[in-house]
């Protein structure tokens, strides 16, 4: 009888434990569809950033083009 409820026991313990992995599993899954919203956002704001560092040097070369114009025109 004791046996029976060990026993009994025992894989009443392993199928709540199954159920909690598959439950903790599926809970990450969910968690992680957001995670990957919020990198693809963060690499269209490092696209956008290069860009804007891109127009800041190509105005950057030309401001100077045009320092040495106006000082040779002196």
């Amino acid at each position: 009888m004791k046996k029976n409820i060990i026993v009994t026991l025992i894989i009443s313990l392993a199928i709540m434990a199954g159920v909690l992995v598959m439950s903790t599993n599926s809970l990450r899954a969910q968690a992680a569809a957001p995670d990957q919203e919020i990198s693809k956002k963060l690499d269209d704001i490092l696209s956008n950033q290069k860009t804007i560092l891109q127009g800041m040097a190509d105005l950057k070369q030309e401001l100077y083009i045009i320092k040495i114009r106006v000082t040779q025109q002196q």
